[in-house]
């Protein structure tokens, strides 16, 4: 029976959150808190040089891109008990100056890209091909989309620019193989968006229109053989509630059937379906801020479990605008689908000091949160375990059930 007792015990504070959830977050206000009432998140200082984000890669790993301009994974080492994180190059491409925030990476199609200016650089891991061309030498427009289609081909989509009238896309497939890239601009032009392919290398996708001069986007599923449209509650959801957000702020999961984005207000928002993209369901981050404060932005993790959040609102002694960064988990267990706002320490800060930041999975410490911080006189690297954010939710959940208990 002592047995028994001693595995249940530290079970319990738990349970009695479940039983008082209720009392303890009221449904006009579940879980704001005060600027003040969480502790500060330890960090690790790392000996690192990240010149681009990483991005979720194969067999667990991240890729990015190194100090020499090559595609490369992270590789995490202890030397005298200190964390070093280092680069190991996948490939000797494309050694190039890369245009910052313009990295993407398909790890299921084994595709990774990136842009020089107007060039394209691009590799697959499966069939070790590597190219790099400039895709229209034009004035019209840009290339907006690079979407995997195969193993061996690339589609380009070509945002045509078009003064006075409605703007419009043209595709241009680039098979790697041959070399070949159709650019002629006497090829059929829509005004579809292919955005987000709902199977890797398939033909049906999560599209979009423009409506109303550029200012709102429609949604709706896509199949590009045969042109068909299809809207269902999810998709008019979104075009409801995301028709002035900006694509690369939603982050679309279709095998958790989840997308993460920002609102109107703005406050993180989460959006839920089931397996026939009905039963829409939406939940606001708006409860878990501090009055008064809104979201400069927002972070997600790969998985989106976790967000970090530059909160906006605050303004220094000569008047500067100035940040505060938290973290939230976002999960079922909680209240609205979002846990207290935990952060990151007291300080202000400005978002402009903040180079680089993602989240990135470590084999020791399980997800963490990467950044590189311009403190005024150095940049530093900086790591955050969840594990520690996680252990400070479980702290003010108990403290808000021993308050109702009393």
């Amino acid at each position: 029976m002592k047995a028994r007792l001693a595995k249940i015990r530290p079970l319990l504070p738990f349970a009695l959150l479940l039983v008082l959830a209720p009392q303890i977050f009221p449904q006009e206000c579940p879980m704001a808190i005060d600027d003040n009432s969480t502790q500060d998140i330890p960090y690790i200082t790392l000996s690192a040089e990240l010149f681009e984000k990483c991005l979720p890669w194969r067999d667990g790993k991240y890729i990015t891109i190194d100090k020499k301009g090559r595609f490369a994974t992270l590789e995490w080492k202890k030397i005298f008990g200190k964390d070093i994180l280092t680069t190991k190059p996948i490939c000797n491409f494309p050694k190039q100056d890369c245009t910052p925030g313009y990295f993407s990476a398909s790890p299921e199609t084994g595709w990774v890209w990136t842009w020089n200016n107007m060039k394209l650089l691009c590799y697959n891991a499966d069939t070790k091909l590597y190219s790099d061309f400039i895709p229209v030498m034009s004035w019209k427009g840009y290339v907006s989309y690079v979407t995997p289609f195969s193993k061996d081909e690339l589609l380009l989509s070509f945002f045509w620019v078009r003064l006075g009238e409605t703007d419009c896309i043209v595709y241009f497939p680039y098979n790697q193989r041959t070399q070949v890239l159709d650019n002629s601009h006497d090829k059929e032009r829509s005004e579809v968006h292919l955005w987000k392919q709902l199977q890797p290398f398939g033909n049906e996708f999560l599209a979009f229109e423009y409506y109303e001069k550029m200012y709102n986007k429609k949604f709706f599923f896509y199949n590009k053989d045969s042109g068909k449209k299809i809207e269902n509650d999810l998709t008019k959801t979104m075009t409801g509630l995301l028709a002035r957000t900006s694509v690369d702020d939603i982050y679309v999961d279709m095998n958790k059937k989840m997308i993460l984005s920002q609102s109107k207000h703005p406050y993180p928002l989460v959006i839920t379906w089931d397996d026939d993209y009905s039963d829409v369901k939406v939940y606001t981050a708006e409860h878990v801020f501090p009055d008064g404060k809104r979201m400069a932005a927002f972070t997600a993790s790969p998985d989106c479990r976790w967000i970090c959040v530059f909160l906006s609102g605050y303004r220094g002694l000569k008047g500067e605008f100035l940040n505060k960064v938290g973290f939230v988990q976002i999960s079922d267990k909680y209240p609205g689908m979002f846990s207290p706002m935990v952060f990151m320490s007291d300080d202000y800060t400005e978002w402009q000091r903040w180079n680089f930041e993602c989240f990135i999975e470590h084999p020791e410490y399980g997800t963490c949160f990467l950044c590189t911080y311009d403190n005024g006189n150095t940049e530093e690297t900086r790591l955050y375990k969840m594990s520690d954010v996680q252990a400070e939710i479980d702290r003010i959940l108990l403290e808000k059930a021993k308050s109702v208990v009393k």
